[in-house]
């Protein structure tokens, strides 16, 4: 009679404990996907800069976090990470990723702003930079990219008339295989 006891109440905890009813949820509410839901997820991404810098250096070359994205990581010979303080051109970073490329593979970085003069004829126009599908929120003088690597540029023009904006998306593909695969793709309409 006792296990019977343990067991009914039990099951009664795990009924209202276990569920929840959509009137309870407010918006904003951390909540899991599913496939039911009415209400979109609205996420809003924390972009602030964090107060520790890492130095990224390719061969000796200060070349950013971002660097990682746009060199071919077959090539790459070694990777060194130290934890203590460096100063480089008079900036303080927290911590160096130093990276060394195979020998005979050299890199060619260019920044992104170079990048759009030397491919493109978008000169002074507006530009929003998209690398493998990922937005780009840095500085386009300091984000380099290494030009060896670069498979594809594809700029499209996005007009929004109702709020009156237009601005080029420029997307920037490397020579990923994934990437090399779909570029020979032939597409029939």
């Amino acid at each position: 009679m006792k296990n019977l006891l343990w067991i009914l109440l039990s099951i009664l905890t795990m009924q209202g404990y276990g569920q929840t009813a959509d009137r309870d949820l407010k918006i904003g509410e951390n909540r899991y996907a599913a496939l039911n839901d009415s209400l979109p997820q609205v996420i809003y991404k924390n972009n602030r800069v964090s107060k520790h810098q890492t130095a990224w250096l390719v061969d000796n070359q200060l070349a950013g976090e971002y660097v990682t994205k746009t060199i071919n990581a077959e090539q790459i010979g070694s990777v060194d990470v130290s934890k203590r303080s460096v100063v480089i051109d008079g900036i303080t970073y927290d911590s160096q990723v130093t990276i060394a490329m195979k020998e005979g593979y050299h890199t060619k970085f260019i920044s992104l702003n170079n990048l759009k003069a030397k491919y493109t004829n978008l000169k002074d126009s507006p530009v929003l930079f998209m690398i493998e599908n990922e937005i780009v929120q840095a500085d386009y003088d300091k984000y380099l990219v290494d030009e060896c690597y670069l498979l594809q540029i594809i700029v499209d023009k996005i007009e929004i008339k109702r709020e009156k904006m237009d601005f080029f998306l420029v997307r920037v593909l490397t020579r990923t295989p994934e990437n090399i695969k779909k570029a020979k793709e032939i597409r029939i309409r």
